[in-house]
């Protein structure tokens, strides 16, 4: 991911087969190697650190408690998918990038078709018209956003956009980017949801110490939820990795579970372990100049999401069976549906909504 050799810059959109990143414009922040993505994410970095997100947890935790008190006053059994985690990454989306309820609907509708696995050569043509939608709704809001600043995140990157001195074209593209990527917790939130049902010693350890959640998150990450490949790479010279010879011109599409599977890096690889000694597992989020701008965000979500669901509701449980669910393929596999039951007593005592 961060070797010279390997570039996402000559991808043919023709060759990705699978992932559909060679689909978006050739101004776009994944078709870009060094030195020119360095100049598009030098500026709007900062805007993503921790420190710089931090102050929003307590409108993230807001969401999650009123959508957890709504989820209360409802039937059992219950989806977790549609009744907390998707609408949780949707309103948290809206209160970070400063948009509107409409505009709420649309991006995620370009979300959920411009990221998706390739299956057929049928998919090439509308992925290629919703990236093209993508970016005639990007172009629309960095006007708006431009000349009627709120000091949310999206008018904060479109500035920082303008002042690098990108063009029009790149500005727009490098927005889409980042527009498509916001809704991706949702999946990774179900998945993990799903494995702290399983492990319900995990949930009771974080409750227990508020301060294992973060690390939790990240190790359900690498144990589960987490993209299946890498970026596809296109090799720019011959190179041996290993006893496999690369001819130069091939593409490489890397499996991002054999990595954090790796017995190599991690002890017992296949457990999951909230107290591995290991430091946060960051290739989840890719790396180098293509680390994922957003992991800190990212982080935040899924940690507020779940700590307040488990806590709040220590008694939650699977409704069916773990080899019941079904699952939904994608870059993210996650269950189409989380239904689960909960016992109205046993919600922790001294919740406040």
């Amino acid at each position: 991911m961060i070797d010279s050799r390997f570039s996402l810059a000559r991808l043919d959109p023709s060759e990705d087969t699978v992932t559909g990143t060679g689909y978006q414009s050739s101004n776009g922040m994944l078709r870009h190697d060094v030195p020119h993505i360095r100049r598009i994410r030098h500026g709007i970095m900062p805007l993503f650190s921790e420190q710089n997100i931090a102050p929003w947890r307590e409108e993230v935790e807001a969401v999650a408690n009123d959508l957890i008190s709504k989820l209360l006053d409802g039937e059992q059994p219950s989806d977790l998918n549609k009744r907390y985690f998707e609408p949780f990454i949707v309103r948290v989306v809206a209160l970070s990038a400063g948009i509107t309820n409409d505009e709420i609907e649309r991006l995620y509708g370009f979300s959920n078709r411009v990221l998706v696995r390739v299956e057929n050569t049928e998919d090439r043509a509308e992925i290629c018209a919703a990236w093209s939608e993508l970016y005639d709704y990007s172009s629309h809001l960095i006007d708006k956003k431009l000349s009627d600043p709120d000091g949310r995140l999206l008018s904060k990157i479109f500035a920082e956009f303008k002042k690098s001195r990108l063009c029009d074209d790149e500005t727009v593209a490098a927005s889409g980017t980042i527009l498509a990527g916001f809704y991706t917790p949702f999946g990774i939130l179900s998945v993990c949801a799903v494995e702290l049902l399983r492990h319900r010693s995990v949930v009771k350890a974080c409750r227990n110490d508020p301060r294992l959640w973060e690390r939790t998150v990240d190790e359900i990450m690498r144990h589960k939820a987490h993209f299946n490949f890498f970026l596809p790479r296109v090799a720019t010279e011959d190179v041996t990795l290993g006893n496999v010879n690369i001819r130069a011109g091939q593409v490489l599409l890397s499996s991002l579970h054999a990595a954090v599977t790796d017995p190599d890096s991690f002890t017992s690889p296949d457990a999951l372990n909230a107290h591995r000694d290991q430091t946060r597992c960051n290739i989840v989020f890719g790396a180098g100049l293509h680390f994922c701008p957003g992991a800190a965000l990212s982080r935040q979500w899924l940690q507020v999401g779940l700590e307040r669901l488990f806590t709040t509701l220590p008694s939650l449980w699977l409704a069916n069976r773990y080899g019941d669910l079904e699952w939904r393929p994608g870059s993210i596999s996650m269950p189409k549906k989380v239904p689960v039951t909960w016992d109205n007593e046993a919600r922790l005592v001294g919740y406040q909504t």
